[in-house]
C-alpha cells in the first residue's frame, strides 16, 4: 500500500510532465478523475478504463485488507488523521451498514473500502462491487473527457508551453502539502 500511496504522490507532483509526455504513465501513477478525464481525448477509451480500474482496483484491495486485518483500530486511524471529516467516516459507515457491498457500486472510494474490511464484508462481495463502482467511476470520467477534449487540450498545451514551471510548481506544491499535513499530525499529541 505505501508503495501505491508513493505513486500517486509521484503522479500528483509530476503531472504537467505526465500529462504532456507519458499520459497513461500518468493514469498508471495517479488515477484520479482529473487525470483520467483530461487523457480522455488521446488515449484508447477502453485502454484508459482498464488501467484506470486495475490501478484503482489495486488501492481499494489494499485498503480493504487493512481494515480487515486491524478492524475498528484502522478505522480509528483512519478518523484521527483527517479529523475534519470524522463525522463523514461515521456516517459512511452507517450507510454501509444499512446498504451493504452495493453501496461500493455507488462509491468505491478508499474510506468506504476500508470500512467495509473493518466491518468485515464477505471479499467474494466486496470485490465485485468495488471493480463495477471502479468501472462506473472512470467510465463516467472517459465519457466527460471525451467530450471537453478539446478544451483539456488546452490544458495540455498550456502545460507543453510551459513544462519545467508547471512540473516543479507541481512538485513544490505537493512537497508542501505533505510537510504541512505531517507537521500538523506530529503536533497533535497521540491518543487526542
Amino acid at each position: 500500500m505505501g508503495l501505491l500511496t508513493l505513486a500517486s504522490l509521484l503522479g500528483a507532483a509530476a503531472s504537467p510532465l505526465l500529462l504532456v509526455k507519458a499520459p497513461l504513465l500518468l493514469v498508471v501513477l495517479a488515477p484520479d478523475g482529473r487525470h483520467v478525464a483530461l487523457v480522455a481525448g488521446s488515449l484508447d477509451p477502453l485502454l484508459l478504463v482498464s488501467v484506470s480500474v486495475v490501478r484503482r482496483t489495486l488501492f481499494s484491495l489494499a485498503v480493504y485488507g487493512l481494515g480487515a486485518a486491524y478492524g475498528e483500530r484502522s478505522v480509528r486511524f483512519v478518523e484521527a488523521r483527517a479529523r475534519r471529516f470524522g463525522g463523514a467516516l461515521r456516517a459512511l459507515e452507517r450507510l454501509l451498514a444499512r446498504f451493504g457491498a452495493p453501496l461500493l457500486i455507488v462509491l468505491p472510494f478508499l474510506s468506504l473500502c476500508i470500512l467495509a474490511g473493518a466491518a468485515r464484508t464477505r471479499f467474494w462481495l466486496f470485490a465485485p462491487a468495488v471493480v463495477l463502482g471502479h468501472c462506473l467511476w472512470a467510465g463516467a470520467s472517459v465519457w466527460l473527457g471525451s467530450r471537453f477534449a478539446e478544451s483539456s487540450q488546452l490544458v495540455v498545451d498550456f502545460f507543453s508551453e510551459r513544462l519545467l514551471e508547471s512540473t516543479l510548481a507541481c512538485f513544490a506544491i505537493v512537497l508542501i502539502h505533505q510537510l504541512i499535513t505531517r507537521r500538523k499530525r506530529s503536533a497533535v499529541p497521540p491518543g487526542n
